[in-house]
């Protein structure tokens, strides 16, 4: 009787160990598949962030370029703004100059009734030349506000180029962190694998 209990007791025993370990066996089956599964995971999440990470260095690039060119049509238009403020002075101070000439002819005219006809002719072309003037005064004045408004859309384009600039620098970061995260996912994936 006893021996016949003994080896039941050892056939259950084995049986529990046998049990134990096709347990421990489908359980680290199924460790080993979740490690791996969760490996390609983040494989694919770290080509996805690879690839973020790649756009938005285009994306900054391409602000960078934007910008470059938004500040040259900056400087373009502050030197045509800075021209047609020199043409204008120019042509007030030969509107002066011939406002005093009209004066001359003027002063010439009542000094010489025999020189009548000469200062006339005189004073005619004066305001022939100072109604010249006063067209190129005009042209320049639209040239400057020409300018101003060019300096104003190169001065919008800068504040996009600025705020293009700054959203690729965002979406590096973002794309930076999304590596370290995988970094970290990988590190406790290898640590489970081990486990």
């Amino acid at each position: 009787m006893t021996s016949s209990t003994g080896r039941q007791q050892s056939s259950a025993e084995q049986n529990e160990g046998g049990v134990k370990s096709q347990r421990y066996q489908d359980e680290r089956a199924f460790v080993d598949l979740t490690v791996n599964e969760l490996q390609r995971d983040l494989q694919r999440v770290e080509d996805q962030a690879r690839m973020a990470q790649q756009d938005a260095n285009n994306a900054r690039q391409s602000a960078q370029q934007s910008r470059g060119a938004a500040q040259h049509a900056q400087n373009q238009a502050r030197q045509a703004q800075n021209q047609a403020q020199l043409a204008q002075s120019q042509a007030q101070q030969a509107q002066n100059q011939l406002q005093q000439a009209q004066g001359q002819a003027q002063q010439a005219q009542n000094e010489a009734q025999q020189a009548n006809q000469r200062a006339q002719q005189a004073q005619g072309q004066v305001q022939q030349a100072q109604s010249q003037v006063q067209q190129a005064q005009n042209e320049a004045q639209q040239a400057n506000q020409r300018a101003q408004s060019a300096q104003e859309r190169a001065d919008q384009a800068n504040q996009q180029a600025q705020q293009a600039e700054d959203l690729a620098q965002q979406g590096h970061n973002h794309a930076q962190q999304a590596q370290n995260d995988v970094g970290q996912i990988r590190t406790t994936a290898r640590q489970l694998q081990r486990a």
